[in-house]
């Protein structure tokens, strides 16, 4: 959820003020970059977030920030970002017309569309975790090889040993219609066929939930579980709603419900979490609602794909997905590749602001001192996603990767920066000649050729490549302590300490020295 804009180092000290890098007294040049890869933290100084702070005098850092600091942090995307994106696949499908096989094949490099059998799926119902199991079917069910009356229901209870204690009575809160232990802990249905009428579901007494298939207990180190066996294709029809939004069938979507119902299927049938149930019914697999969320849309996308399947040599690939790439998958088991479907998905940009206090207490650091990214992916805005961050504060020095700081502080993706949120100073073009290491290498010919920092864009593919076109010409850092030049997705910095590195031209905003006191 976007919140309002924040400097990313307002504070207070006790004259008002607080100062990440520099002190109170003279406004110091500094300019803001987010360096893709390792740079020498020698060379970089004090760092925030993706934001390593190159001063031109010597450094002067705060000990600590003030807890109620604010910071807002930039990012993309929502969710791990491996395998396809799901808004992704939807932007494809509305905009560009691609068919579910085409989404797929983008985001799955190097698999080809299979078949599998016939199978069966046991899922954990994990609000059920700890519980009796209380069930009833308005057709009747069938408990220790007994069919009950419709509206009965039976109460079972896990024992030591596999069994379970059954219960059957007249309706969820009626009397005892009779009981026993059996070594058989399921309540099936009439029929144990696929594809069954509603009226043969088993429906949950605590929440009218129904399921198809059969509903059993089962002790797990003595915590008692319940368990969905169902046919593969009738567990989908529980997946895919609940994963995917079946009214994108209604706006040019339709063929990224098959996608999914496709990658659903694929990431389910190598899944075996446990002994007794092969996945769960939450986002730790994959998120399953059970009958009742069944859509007549999505029963569409998975009927029309019945047993497709994703492998790679012979075998099912477990098919990861996420909510929005941001722009840029992350690689993995499957290769990254950009999203310009994502472009439509509501987090494809987004901010979220912390205080310094919250970013202390997530990594038990004290007082915060300093939030370094320490390295990226190199895909993507900004260098890509977080691989690496360091966060110091009066306690401790915490290391962990972005994926472990999305967690720990809560956001969509591991893709972000953390900065000032102002909008970027643009100095005139410099009057002055350029730094002379930087000056345009002369070629053999005589003739002038690169600066360093054309040298890098060339690196980078030029025009065609990552950084995009130039947005501007090459111009001095403050008190001429290096070169710039921004490019449509990115900044090359010279400076005779740093060389020439791409730094992110979406941070690129620290105000430019005016030369007040």
């Amino acid at each position: 959820m976007a919140k309002s804009e924040r400097s990313g180092t307002a504070g207070k000290t006790p004259g008002g003020r607080y100062f990440l890098v520099g002190g109170p007294g003279r406004r110091r040049s500094v300019m803001r970059i987010s360096v893709l890869g390792l740079v020498p933290a020698l060379a970089l100084g004090i760092a925030v977030g993706g934001i390593g702070a190159f001063q031109v005098d010597e450094p002067s850092i705060v000990p600590a920030v003030s807890a109620d600091t604010q910071f807002t942090l930039s990012g993309h995307g929502n969710g791990h970002g491996r395998g396809m994106g799901q808004w992704g696949a939807y932007g494809y499908a509305k905009n560009q017309g691609w068919s579910g096989e085409r989404i797929l094949s983008h985001y799955y490099g190097g698999t080809v569309l299979d078949t599998m059998p016939a199978a069966q799926m046991s899922v954990r119902l994990t609000a059920q975790d700890n519980a009796t199991l209380d069930v009833y079917s308005a057709a009747g069910m069938v408990v220790n090889g007994q069919r009950t009356a419709p509206g009965e229901a039976a109460h079972l209870t896990a024992l030591p040993g596999g069994g379970a204690n059954v219960v059957v009575t007249s309706g969820c809160g009626g009397g005892v219609v009779w009981e026993a232990v059996t070594d058989h802990p399921w309540v099936d249905p009439i029929d144990l066929s696929p594809d069954r009428p509603a009226d043969q579901f088993l429906t949950l007494c605590d929440n009218n939930s129904p399921y198809r298939g059969a509903l059993g207990v089962v002790l797990d180190d003595g915590s008692a579980r319940t368990v969905n066996l169902l046919d593969m294709e009738d567990y989908l029809l529980g997946v895919v709603p609940v994963e995917a939004k079946a009214d994108w069938a209604d706006s040019g979507g339709a063929e990224a419900l098959r996608a999914q119902a496709v990658a659903a299927r694929s990431y389910a049938a190598v899944e075996h979490r446990s002994s007794y149930a092969d996945t769960c019914d939450t986002q730790d697999c994959q998120v399953y609602g059970g009958a009742g969320k069944e859509d007549p849309r999505t029963t569409e996308a998975v009927r029309t794909t019945s047993g497709a399947v994703l492998s790679r040599d012979g075998q099912i690939v477990a098919t990861e997905f996420s909510s929005s790439t941001g722009g840029y998958s992350s690689g993995g088991e499957f290769p990254a590749v950009a999203d310009e479907g994502d472009t439509i998905s509501p987090n494809h940009d987004w901010t979220q602001t912390l205080t310094a206090g919250e970013i202390a207490e997530a990594f038990g650091v004290g007082e915060l001192k300093s939030l370094r990214v320490v390295s990226r992916n190199g895909l993507g805005t900004g260098g890509g996603r977080v691989s690496a961050i360091e966060v110091v504060g009066t306690n401790a020095t915490v290391g962990v990767t972005g994926a472990q700081a999305r967690v720990k502080l809560g956001l969509k993706s591991d893709w972000f920066t953390i900065g000032n949120d102002v909008d970027m100073v643009t100095p005139k073009a410099p009057e002055s000649v350029v730094p002379e290491a930087n000056s345009p290498i002369s070629q053999a010919s005589g003739t002038v050729g690169e600066t360093q920092i054309d040298a890098k864009y060339r690196e980078f593919g030029g025009a065609s490549g990552s950084l995009g076109a130039p947005a501007g010409p090459e111009m001095q850092l403050p008190s001429e302590a290096g070169t710039f030049r921004v490019y449509e997705n990115g900044t090359i910095i010279w400076t005779k300490v740093l060389g020439a590195q791409v730094v992110d031209a979406n941070v690129l905003r620290e105000w430019i020295p005016t030369g007040e006191s």
